[in-house]
């Protein structure tokens, strides 16, 4: 059975005794074999890692310094979280820390890392900034020693000071319009009805993590709403045909269109997870609510799907890569791991990144008339402030992070760079996270 080795440096600055690692499972039902060598004088006894947050109490937390020979992992897919000071306490089975000022949990120094390692060849490792932005990582990966492969959280040139600071602009003053809305820097001007469990720096909140329009802390971040008003006016059913995009116009806003490739490595024959096409018109009306209407795999009958701007503008719409939508006329449904959560990854990608509606030209074709998987052959470089001339018409969080870190920025930034590692056992024997500070002035 494979094995990876996972080792852990520490340049943080703080002694290993102040660092704390936990392991969360992404299934109740998934294989989770992790272990350590724990050292007592002269006896060396291997311990089996327990999960972080099984059952309410202060957490299954390792010391740095009980893993400073790192761990071994055979099976386990989920999350690997690391706390600086005091670490976060397990408020129910299954709990992790909610970006609420509710959350006793909320002003603690804390940030995560995602991993699959079953032994397999489609194995891989990522380093994720989609919730929030706190303790900069790096993740490498050897075989007998000889690197493979680099995952940066701060890339060549940037620095972690500069990462905070751009970040912590975004929201310095708030671009949602809300009554309420703070900076998304933790803890910044929150306060809780408690006594604050932390003080400094500890987060700077992602435009996912907020709960819903209405629900405290209230986003800063702009709502897609600018936006999507853009889309009505120059493109909605009171428009002509446009010349500026060819084919929208009267309502039509996008051409939503690809080829699925089917879920899992045995992919079914048939049904909403096999391989199949898709050819969407995407149409916007007065009141800003977009319908998907076409044909899906070999269904000749027209598939819609209708989402509501309500739920687009609301933190986990767009920008949370969740947003809600009626099937066929049918009751609501969240996207799912088939071809209609392919689909709606296609639409919410084309906001996030400004491609829906715009004039830009890449090779002499205009963006806003390509089909939707065609923006993901786009160069890295040539989205968010270049495809849209307003900020308000793109995800600002993510287009700062994206040429500073390799860190996931939003939900389907994948689609767009490279931000996964292989951990492929024929070509890795050890992934080492390396963890670091920000200095703040």
């Amino acid at each position: 059975m494979a094995t990876l080795k996972v080792i852990f440096q520490n340049n943080s600055g703080l002694t290993d005794d102040k660092v704390s690692i936990g392991f969360v499972s992404g299934s109740s039902t998934a294989a989770f074999n992790i272990s350590y060598q724990d050292t007592n004088g002269n006896q060396t006894e291997v311990k089996n890692i327990q999960q972080l947050n099984t059952v309410k109490g202060s957490g299954n937390w390792y010391s740095l310094k009980d893993l400073s020979n790192g761990v071994s992992i055979t099976n386990f897919s989920g999350r690997i979280y690391i706390a600086y000071g005091q670490a976060w306490s397990v408020l129910s089975a299954g709990y992790e820390p909610a970006q609420s000022i509710t959350d006793q949990n909320f002003f603690l120094r804390y940030d995560k890392m995602e991993i699959t390692f079953n032994g397999a060849a489609s194995d891989v490792a990522d380093l994720t900034s989609i919730d929030y932005w706190s303790i900069p990582m790096e993740l490498t990966t050897t075989l007998s020693g000889t690197i493979v492969q680099t995952d940066y959280g701060i890339k060549s040139g940037s620095t972690a000071e500069t990462i905070y600071a751009q970040l912590n602009a975004l929201t310095a003053t708030s671009q949602s319009g809300l009554a309420g809305a703070l900076p998304a820097l933790v803890p910044g001007s929150f306060t809780q009805s408690s006594n604050q469990l932390g003080s400094g720096f500890a987060r700077i909140i992602g435009p996912s993590s907020y709960p819903p329009i209405g629900g405290v802390p209230v986003t800063p971040y702009n709502l897609f709403e600018e936006y999507i008003d853009y889309l009505v006016n120059t493109f909605g059913p009171n428009t002509v045909k446009s010349d500026k995009i060819k084919g929208l116009g009267a309502g039509i806003i996008a051409t939503i269109a690809g080829q699925f490739n089917g879920v899992g490595p045995n992919v079914p024959t048939s049904g909403p997870q096999s391989a199949q096409k898709y050819d969407l018109t995407t149409s916007i009306d007065n009141q800003g609510n977009i319908t998907l209407s076409g044909t899906v795999g070999s269904e000749t009958k027209n598939i819609t799907m209708v989402f509501a701007k309500s739920d687009l503008i609301n933190p986990s719409g767009i920008y949370g890569a969740n947003a809600p939508f009626k099937k066929n006329g049918g009751g609501s449904e969240n996207p799912a791991n088939d071809v209609y959560g392919w689909i709606t990854g296609d639409l919410l990608a084309g906001f996030n990144i400004g491609a829906i509606g715009s004039t830009a030209k890449i090779n002499n074709e205009v963006v806003g008339g390509m089909n939707s998987s065609d923006w993901f052959t786009l160069p890295i470089s040539s989205l968010f402030s270049n495809l849209q001339s307003k900020p308000a018409y793109y995800n600002q969080f993510a287009a700062t992070l994206q040429p500073l870190s390799d860190d996931y920025n939003f939900a389907y930034s994948d689609r767009f760079s490279p931000v996964l590692i292989s951990l492929n056992p024929v070509s890795v024997d050890t992934l080492q996270i390396a963890f670091s500070d920000v200095k703040i002035e």
